[in-house]
């Protein structure tokens, strides 16, 4: 679904008899491309959500606040509150055919009178602060020098100058594209002259406001085919285009809309329209499902799409710190295996020697090698090797002096290998950890994970050198003074209550998982986490009490869906009593070993969406 300049009129449409007279009460900045304003009118209270974002830009109703990435406000975000917290919004205009809103707001007849314009345009979309009466810039989102753009300058102090406005090409010259409720069948069948390409994409380009959507419609509607190609000189065909034309023109004057929802069979939204699409554009996999307003279908389409990008964007860092931390364990585990098994060939060595010794006194000085005789009960000949600078005894002390070193380092690699392990287990837990972030404050507490693990210290530091401190909170979860729980280092955990009065504790990062098992439980819960990869840990308080399967089975769910394996639609998940869950050997927080566990699959759903 795009937003076009049609998206816009409607959502203008809906938003101006909504917003006049409402009072912007607070400013915010979800994502570095977002700017949402909290407004108060009418006897209810919502958000307004406008997206600069070069794939996601939009500008729509949200019912909620919406969740921020940013922590500190940017300037652009301080110099809107400074202007438009406690003023009221006089009108919400869309620019005809462009995709642009403008939104009119002020504290008064003759103080502080602003626009505020969004600009959706792609990669040069932007958000743009407007002194209402000189019309001079004021702050955008996205500051633009004449360096970079040539036909205007977005900067503080710059006079406002409107984007280009639409072109086409006729005969090798640029003019102006051609209005929708304008044009005419001869100027498309002139435009069309000379190509073969099917009738949406001369639209597309000549005609002012259509989008590929758009343009796809309005020739299905006419022609029956969206990829149709008009012969040339079908004044015909272009005239039922022309006609088609002129319909959604007139729709989008009087705010005629009949927004749907093209929903998956498992509820999901996958695309939307603002009218019924035509026949062959409406996929029979999905369901048509009517909606109240542009605003909502466009709120529940992108619902957290740009919070998800730009949470994925500031992870980029983290995720190439892992991705080393990772590579260069697996090379070390790599080569400790390789020493390991070199150190295999040290009995050659000591057999060499003591052959070397027994028939020294047959091997001439200055020898370079020596076969040994056939000793006979299947033993062969052996060819050894020899230093002719040294006797035969001193090869033979050689030999027992490198076999003994390599003793004594084969002592030490297995505990390396084991650490080395113990390692990569550590970097894959943090790994899911910020796969499943869905916060700002999880990406600060993976941020702290890295830290505390030291995996950015460079290729000397081990990952687990530093001890990780535990948790400062007792068992039961009654820590410090008058039984007030101590801060988790994690955050909280997710908590809440099944139908049948269990309550089950999630864990979502490895502090959490460390105070949910080993702090909130007790020997006789129940403790579960997904199979052989790394998640969550979830706790069923149970009490004492048998666990019902439906208990289980919600909490297996929820063990899967925040792990390492949420994308597959079954995952083996394992349950067992929280006593014989105990630490692994310098695995830091929440890494676990376990026994007497029982498996069952467990298909992944999220937490939030149980309805406790």
């Amino acid at each position: 679904m795009r937003v076009d300049a049609l998206n816009l009129w409607a959502v203008a449409g809906e938003l101006h008899p909504l917003l006049r007279g409402a009072r912007i009460e607070t400013v915010i900045a979800p994502t570095p491309y977002a700017i949402a304003l909290e407004w108060y009118g009418g006897g209810q209270k919502s958000w307004l959500l406008l997206s600069a974002h070069p794939q996601l830009g939009r500008v729509h109703l949200v019912p909620e606040r919406p969740r921020k990435l940013i922590a500190e406000p940017p300037a652009f975000v301080m110099l809107l509150r400074k202007y438009l917290e406690g003023s009221r919004i006089d009108a919400v205009r869309a620019v005809p055919w462009e995709r642009i809103i403008r939104i009119d707001a002020g504290r008064g007849p003759a103080f502080d009178r602003v626009w505020l314009i969004a600009e959706v345009m792609g990669n040069l979309a932007n958000i743009i602060l407007v002194d209402d009466e000189d019309q001079r810039i004021l702050g955008a989102l996205r500051p633009v020098s004449m360096a970079v753009n040539q036909y205007r300058a977005i900067l503080p102090g710059h006079p406002y100058i409107p984007p280009p406005p639409q072109t086409r090409q006729v005969d090798g010259v640029t003019v102006p594209r051609l209005l929708p409720e304008r044009a005419l069948a001869t100027d498309l069948a002139t435009a069309a002259l000379g190509s073969d390409a099917p009738a949406w994409r001369i639209l597309a380009s000549h005609v002012a406001g259509q989008s590929q959507d758009l343009a796809r419609e309005v020739v299905c509607r006419a022609l029956g085919d969206p990829l149709a190609v008009i012969p040339q000189r079908s004044l015909e065909a272009w005239d039922a285009v022309v006609r088609e034309l002129r319909v959604v023109a007139d729709r989008a004057e009087r705010l005629s809309f009949a927004p749907v929802a093209l929903v998956e069979s498992g509820g999901m939204i996958k695309d939307g329209a603002l009218w019924p699409p035509c026949a062959p554009l409406a996929p029979a996999d999905l369901r048509q499902e009517p909606r109240p307003s542009v605003n909502e279908l466009l709120a529940e389409y992108f619902a957290a799409r740009e919070f998800r990008d730009a949470l994925h964007s500031n992870a980029a860092d983290l995720r190439r710190i892992l991705k080393t931390a990772r590579e260069r364990l697996e090379k070390k585990l790599i080569a400790l295996q390789g020493d390991l098994d070199a150190l295999r060939a040290g009995d050659t060595l000591r057999a060499e020697g003591d052959l070397l010794l027994a028939f020294a006194n047959e091997i001439p000085e200055g020898a370079t090698r020596y076969v040994t005789p056939d000793l006979g009960d299947d033993l062969a000949t052996r060819v050894i090797t020899l230093d002719p600078r040294l006797t035969a005894i001193e090869n033979a002390n050689q030999r027992f002096a490198r076999y003994h070193k390599m003793k004594r380092a084969a002592v030490q690699i297995p505990p390396q290998i084991e650490r080395a392990t113990t390692d990569l287990a550590i970097v894959a837990q943090i790994q899911t950890d910020l796969d499943l972030s869905e916060t700002l404050q999880d990406l600060v507490q993976v941020r702290a994970e890295i830290a505390e693990a030291r995996l950015g210290a460079g290729d000397r530091a081990e990952v687990g050198q530093k001890p990780a401190k535990k948790p400062p909170v007792a068992k039961g979860g009654k820590p410090g003074k008058g039984n007030k729980p101590a801060r988790v280092p994690g955050g909280d955990p997710i908590k809440f209550r099944s139908e049948a009065g269990f309550t089950l504790l999630v864990g979502k990062n490895r502090w959490q998982n460390e105070y949910v098992t080993f702090s909130l439980a007790t020997g006789n819960d129940l403790w579960l986490h997904a199979r052989g990869v790394p998640g969550a840990h979830v706790i069923v308080k149970s009490g004492g009490r048998d666990v019902p399967r439906a208990v289980l089975d919600e909490a297996a769910s929820f063990a899967a869906w925040y792990s390492q394996s949420r994308g597959n639609a079954s995952v083996a998940v394992d349950y067992t009593q929280q006593r014989y869950v105990r630490h692994m050997k310098d695995g830091g927080p929440g890494m676990v070993i376990y026994t007497h566990e029982r498996t069952l699959p467990a298909r992944p759903r999220d937490p939030e969406s149980a309805n406790h």
